[in-house]
This record gives structure tokens, sequence and C-alpha cells, in this order.
């Protein structure tokens, strides 16, 4: 793998087919464990349709909950952040993925408004995983390639999203269909599906990964190779720093949106009476959405390091702006289609 020593050893190369240790070993953990966090994220949300029906939920009470997700995420994001710094990526995604198995588990059991709405709230918290993933992927690889490299990484992890609306809605129909398990035994006992596939790649992460390509930051610390860096320090520097807060804004419109799609779609499309679809099939229309993240971002981290290139980190801003704007556009088109024939290339687009 060609490193760039002056960068501390990062790489100049993403090969994909590769698991070589560190770079590309760290750099498909990173993308696999943000995947499964989003998949346990949101493995309510294709099943809501049934879950709103056995819990005698009403739709103020399913937004909500779908509120309380995201509360958990952000709570958790600012906290993570700080933390990478102070102990390192590969032990804080250890530890949320194993946070979020428990949840996912706890899952099968809610019983009341109330009790899904704790569930909820503590999953949200596997959104933090975003963090962690570029974190780790920065620190492997070099400035001329680290906006593709992030951009693929948060691209393939947000995939989690979609892939949970086709994934759940297998699994129940399994259940259901094939097991002959009722209704509310058969969405239940889903969650045991991305529950273990999330606990074995925590596993993976916390016995056969590096923090970075010189080693785990602990020992990085311990060795004085690198200064110590304290939670504080590192939250301080973030908060004060305008540029922070001009991208969280940013952020906040772009990743808002998708959150609100990945919470609601599949419940959007099963309960629009002109669209005339199924919850089974909603759920793997609404997947669409998610499975665009599969090039979408990493065609957005390509744009970034061209607009490097050429006129440096304006050009990235370009780049961010051009993307959007787009997205605004596309939004308010698919807000406005009453056919289902018209609203999955819609969705599609603005994906």
């Amino acid at each position: 793998m060609p490193v760039a020593p002056e960068q501390g050893f990062k790489a100049t190369e993403i090969q994909l087919l590769s698991f070589a240790r560190p770079h590309m070993r760290g750099f498909h953990f990173a993308w696999a464990s943000f995947f499964c966090a989003f998949v346990c994220w949101f493995a309510f949300a294709p099943l809501m349709f049934f879950v709103k029906q056995d819990l005698s939920l009403n739709l103020s009470q399913v937004f909500t909950t779908n509120i309380l997700s995201v509360a958990g995420t952000v709570m958790c994001r600012f906290a993570i952040g700080p933390l990478c710094d102070k102990i390192g990526p590969k032990i804080c995604q250890f530890s949320l993925l194993s946070w979020i198995v428990v949840f996912t588990l706890l899952g099968m059991s809610v019983n009341s408004y109330w009790s899904l709405c704790v569930v909820r709230f503590f999953l949200g918290f596997g959104g933090a995983a975003f963090v962690v993933t570029q974190y780790w992927t920065t620190a492997l690889f070099a400035n001329e390639i680290v906006g593709t490299a992030n951009a693929t990484t948060a691209g393939w992890g947000n995939l989690g999203g979609g892939v949970t609306q086709m994934l759940m809605v297998a699994v129940y129909a399994f259940m259901n269909q094939t097991i002959g398990l009722g209704q509310e035994d058969s969405w239940r006992m889903s969650f045991l599906v991305p529950a273990f596939i999330t606990g074995v790649v925590a596993l993976g992460i916390i016995t056969i990964s590096d923090d970075s390509p010189r080693g785990d930051l602990t020992y990085l610390y311990r060795e004085g190779v690198l200064a110590r860096k304290t939670a504080t320090q590192s939250a301080r520097l973030g908060m004060l720093n305008l540029n922070s807060w001009t991208l969280g804004v940013q952020y906040a419109c772009c990743f808002g949106v998708e959150l609100h799609i990945n919470n609601t779609a599949a419940l959007y499309f099963a309960t629009k009476e002109s669209f005339n679809v199924g919850p089974l099939d909603a759920g793997v229309i609404a997947s669409l959405f998610g499975w665009m993240n599969l090039f979408a971002r990493s065609s957005g981290g390509i744009m970034s390091d061209l607009g490097n290139k050429f006129q440096g980190m304006r050009g990235r801003l370009i780049a961010q702006s051009v993307c959007l704007i787009g997205e605004g556009v596309l939004l308010i088109v698919f807000s406005h289609q009453h056919k289902i024939s018209s609203a999955i290339p819609a969705l599609v687009a603005f994906s």
C-alpha cells in the first residue's frame, strides 16, 4: 500500500479489494460498522405499519418516537467526537455497536408507547457511528484522497438505512409466511437478525483492526509518539470553530432530510391512498432512497477532491453548495408527486 510518510504514513490509494491491515481493514470496518449501526437504528421504520397497529399508536406518537430517535443521535454525536481523540475510533465504534445490539434486542420486548420511545431514543446512539467512521478514515488516508475515502465509507455505511427497509420486511415475511408466526411475533423476532450481524462486526473491530497507520491511539499516547488529547480540549476546539458551526448547519439540513425519509418513507408509501402500495412493497420502495448511497456519496467525495485540486477549499465549498441546492429543488419536486410511477423516480433523484 503506497503511503505518505510526511502525513503519518497515511495511504495514498484506496484498494477496494484489499483487506490489508491497517489501512484497508480499517476502511472496510469503518463502513461496515456504520452500515450495521444504520440497519439497527432504522430497523423499526419498515415495520412501523405493524408496530403501530399492535401497540395501538396514533400517527403523532409514531412521529414522536422518530424525533426521539434523532435526539439520541444528536446527543451522542457531540460526545463521541472528543472521545475518539481520547481513546481512539476502534474502542468507540465497538462500544457503540455493543450498545445498539442490546437495544435492538430490547426492541423485541416493547409493549407500550413509552417503552418504544425509550428503546428508539437509545437506539439513536447508533447514528454516532458516522462520526467515528469519518474520524477513522481521516486518520488512515492522505489529504489527496481523504474526501473520496470519507465519502465512500459514509455512503456505503448510509446504505444500511436502505438495506434495513428491505431486510426487515424480508425477515418479517419469512417469520410470518414461512414459519407461520403471527403478525406481532413476526416483527418482534425480526430484530434478532440485525442484532446478530452487528455483534459479529463489533467483535471483528475490537480484535483485528487498528486506530491508525501506526497503531492504536492508546499505544501511541503511552509511548509518547502522539501528544495525549483530552475530550475537553477536543470539544473546546470544535465548539469555538466558526467553520464547524457553518458546516454543521448545512449538514443538519441535508442529513435531517435523510433521517426523516429513512424514518417515514415506508409508512408514507403504505398509507398514501393514491399510491395503492402494501406495507411490504412500501418497504422495498423506501429502500431505494438508501441504496443510492452506494455511489452517490462517493460521487460527492470525488467532486470535492476535484474542487480541491483546482481551487483548494473554495472548490470543495462550491461542490457542497451545488449538491445542497440540487437536493432542495428535487425534494420539492418529490413532495408534489401523487402517483407511485412518478414518486419513485423523484425519490431516487433527490436521494
